[in-house]
């Protein structure tokens, strides 16, 4: 537990107010939580650049898979929503790494991105480095229980008449 505090601790007194200075306006609570976590989980480090000699060039990924997680964070349902709001929001688009609206790249290339991720895995990658590196020795004990309706079939209880004669 002293370890996420020190984490917190960390970004909270020294990240917010350097990005904040970089930005040149204060982030939003929103803002804070996207920050927060692309410090936590550091995606980009999980992200393969492949090699390439024709086609698109892929050196936007790291930029991309930012998004991806700002997507998350903002709950955003489509990718053209997100490059919109990445178009509009310099401090987004900052934080998610391109310094220009003009530098985002097209809509086909954030779903190229995507599918690499998806192939890679690279949620279950950046899960697995989170789990090794904060609950290594630890154990987590935990109950999960469905409490989900199950469709039965009703019987409704009926009585007998008794025959008189």
């Amino acid at each position: 537990m002293r370890k996420i505090s020190q984490i917190w601790f960390n970004i909270q007194g020294f990240l917010f107010p350097f990005i904040e200075k970089e930005i040149e306006e204060p982030l939003t609570e929103k803002l804070k939580q996207l920050v927060a976590t692309l410090e936590l989980i550091r995606v980009e480090d999980f992200v393969h650049i492949p090699e390439y000699w024709l086609g698109q060039s892929p050196k936007n990924r790291k930029q991309i898979a930012r998004s991806f997680v700002a997507k998350a964070v903002y709950n955003m349902t489509t990718t053209r929503g997100l490059i919109d709001r990445l178009k509009t929001t310099p401090a987004l688009r900052r934080i998610c790494g391109w310094e220009k609206a003009s530098q985002i790249p097209h809509e086909s290339s954030f779903s190229r991105a995507f599918a690499e991720f998806a192939q890679n895995g690279i949620a279950q990658v950046v899960h697995e480095s989170l789990v090794e590196q904060h609950l290594r020795d630890h154990l987590v004990g935990h109950i999960s229980r469905d409490s989900t309706s199950i469709e039965a079939r009703n019987k409704t209880p009926f009585r007998r008449i008794k025959k008189t004669a």
